[in-house]
């Protein structure tokens, strides 16, 4: 009888040369086979993401699984906080040479108690690709498909500049600014951002925060503190001053020449005018003009959400791949875990 594979948290901080290397293995081997769109990640890619974790997800843990001594699969758990506090945004990844095995259901059983410790309720996870082995995983262990997410990707040096020349709509001024929103502009901002509650979301867990200036600020020190650097360009009403509109884009230090589009908002009503598109096209031009060596910005886009879909293809987005987020109650999952 194979042994099966030996399953510990695992600390990059003080991992060996060895495990760093094999968690890098790992890695690569799932993008070459479920995110072929994306350029081949470096050793100092994954690396850089393990020193800068996703800012906004709370506190990460992680677990790697060996085989041999070698490590073939490995969890990534964010324990999201305030209304999302009952979620572990849960992550596996397996070596596609040794899928099928029981690697991946190995891992969850390990990170299953840990979730239990933190208080969670429910396992989520974002990052499948749509039709892939990790699709199959998850519904062979009843987890329920909640949302379908685009991929789309930017490429700069392929895109007609021409693209991101948009007038401001009449009635309207652009504001903008990197990494820390003016103070008589921010709690305007946070409101504003609370929009992001009414995007097409599925059935997801997570729920978006309900900002406050307090909110902004405290993100914006986390940014600061992961070395991260955060674009805003907002549209602001001019009858009442207040912000309608607004993008965000980040640049992490570990991918400088990649740009990870985040919110995009328009209130209900001020939509209709172009502003989605206005905001965007001026973010682009803006970053560009400081960082003519930016390859690409990434965005995901929910398969329901039309209207920004076809937005980003007006800018030069194309659609690389499609994505799905499951969860599964975790007292029910738990269950099902001891019977395999």
């Amino acid at each position: 009888m194979t042994a099966g594979p030996e399953v510990e948290p695992f600390d990059p901080a003080h991992a060996s040369e060895s495990d760093l290397r094999g968690y890098y293995e790992v890695m690569v081997a799932r993008q070459e086979t479920d995110r072929p769109d994306e350029p081949r990640l470096s050793y100092e890619d994954v690396l850089g993401r393990l020193e800068n974790p996703f800012v906004g997800f709370g506190p990460v843990a992680y677990w790697v699984a060996r085989l041999r001594g070698e490590v073939v699969g490995l969890a990534i758990v964010y324990f999201l906080e305030d209304e999302s506090s009952h979620i572990g945004l849960t992550e596996v990844v397996v070596h596609p040479r040794v899928r099928g095995q029981g690697i991946g259901t190995a891992v969850l059983k390990t990170v299953v108690p840990e979730l239990r410790a933190r208080d969670r309720t429910l396992v989520e996870t974002w990052q499948i690709t749509k039709g892939s082995d990790g699709e199959r995983w998850a519904k062979s262990l009843d987890f329920h498909t909640v949302h379908t997410v685009l991929t789309q990707a930017l490429v700069i040096p392929e895109t007609d500049r021409a693209l991101w020349r948009e007038d401001v709509p009449a009635g309207y001024r652009l504001r903008r600014w990197a990494d820390v929103a003016p103070d008589d502009l921010v709690a305007s901002f946070a409101a504003a951002r609370t929009a992001m509650r009414d995007a097409p979301v599925g059935d997801l867990g997570y729920q978006e925060p309900a900002w406050t200036a307090e909110r902004v600020r405290a993100r914006e020190a986390e940014l600061r503190e992961n070395n991260i650097e955060s674009r805003t360009v907002v549209a602001v009403h001019e009858a009442t001053g207040e912000v309608v509109g607004l993008t965000e884009l980040e640049l992490h230090p570990h991918r400088p020449f990649w740009g990870f589009q985040r919110d995009t908002a328009v209130l209900p009503p001020h939509r209709g005018h172009g502003l989605g598109r206005c905001v965007k096209a001026h973010l682009i031009h803006w970053l560009l003009a400081d960082r003519p060596d930016l390859d690409r910005i990434y965005t995901t886009t929910g398969a329901g959400n039309a209207h920004m879909s076809r937005v980003n293809h007006q800018l030069g987005f194309t659609t690389v791949r499609t994505m799905i987020a499951v969860n599964r109650d975790l007292a029910e999952l738990e269950a099902d875990l001891a019977t395999r």
